[in-house]
């Protein structure tokens, strides 16, 4: 067998399957971008950014975008400006990463904006992850699964308890809880509670049925009758006593392996983009990676099929 055969790394961790990537990314626009000015660890005040040296942060807790608020947004930019800065932080020579203000970011770009005025701070990734949770939640711009998602992460990456990140975010500990047993619900339910078809009261009650089948059909008649809230809790409570079984429990999410973790950050900072790591029920799994439009899928299949030499 070739000593270079990857088989070889199998059984010795995910990381020995993976190259050394240079970090952090470099840009992958195909014209270097112009030089700016350094700014400061802290900028005391805003300084104007390329447009094409600013990447969106792969932590960002929120991921979904109205298509029609951006582009009223993006009117507005167009006609006054971007009025409030964008926070970021230095990833690399001229590359410099979203802590708050994709929104305006991506309405600036469709705008057709050069520069974007922006204030650079000096964060690590764990005070980077919190700003940007913080930001979104007081600003209120997550929907139910992003915020689950968000407490998740600050519990995961932060190795936060539920009551620390209520002291953090400004929650308490119950709604913190509670938020997070969202993500226990069936992949296509926590769409639908994305999208508004449900509320989280309604996903809360849902998770009394715990059985993942049951919980999609009942949620799909729940939205086509348009059942109000104290409707469905009296269905599932009831449903849940007649089959004997207690409402369903808030499950542990098993620690993450340091080597998966460490692969996973590599990923994220060569793609630029949120990369997740899906187990499967046996050994295997799979792999997803976020995309924000057709430019940003371009680029992250150039990143992977044809990386820089």
């Amino acid at each position: 067998m070739n000593k270079n055969d990857p088989r070889k790394a199998l059984g010795k961790g995910l990381h020995s399957l993976l190259p050394p990537r240079p970090s952090p990314p470099g840009n992958t626009a195909s014209t270097p971008a112009a030089p700016v000015a350094a700014a400061t660890p802290v900028a005391s005040g805003p300084t104007r950014l390329p447009i094409e040296q600013v990447r969106p942060n792969p932590n960002q807790p929120r991921r979904e975008f109205d298509a029609n608020a951006l582009q009223e947004l993006s009117h507005s930019i167009s006609r006054e400006g971007i009025l409030q800065p964008l926070l970021v932080r230095r990833t690399g020579h001229n590359v410099y990463q979203i802590i708050a203000g994709e929104r305006r970011w991506r309405a600036a770009q469709t705008a057709g904006l050069a520069e974007v005025p922006a204030i650079v701070r000096d964060d690590d990734d764990a005070k980077t992850l919190e700003l940007s949770i913080v930001e979104n939640i007081q600003r209120e711009d997550l929907n139910p699964i992003e915020l689950a998602a968000a407490f998740e992460r600050m519990a995961d990456e932060l190795s936060l308890s539920h009551e620390e990140i209520g002291r953090r975010t400004g929650k308490d500990r119950v709604t913190v809880s509670n938020a997070i047993r969202l993500l226990q619900l069936p992949a296509a339910v926590q769409s639908q509670v994305a999208q508004g078809q449900l509320s989280a009261g309604h996903a809360r009650a849902l998770l009394k049925l715990g059985d993942d089948a049951r919980i999609k059909e009942v949620a799909k008649r729940a939205i086509a009758e348009g059942w109000s809230v104290r409707q469905l809790e009296k269905f599932t409570t009831e449903a849940a006593e007649a089959a004997g079984k207690p409402p369903r429990a808030v499950k542990e999410a098993p620690p993450l392996d340091p080597n998966v973790k460490a692969a996973i950050i590599d990923m994220e900072a060569a793609l630029s983009t949120r990369v997740r790591l899906v187990p499967g029920r046996d050994k295997g799994g799979h792999i997803e990676i976020e995309y924000y439009s057709d430019e940003d899928l371009e680029r992250i299949y150039e990143a992977i099929a044809r990386p820089q030499a």
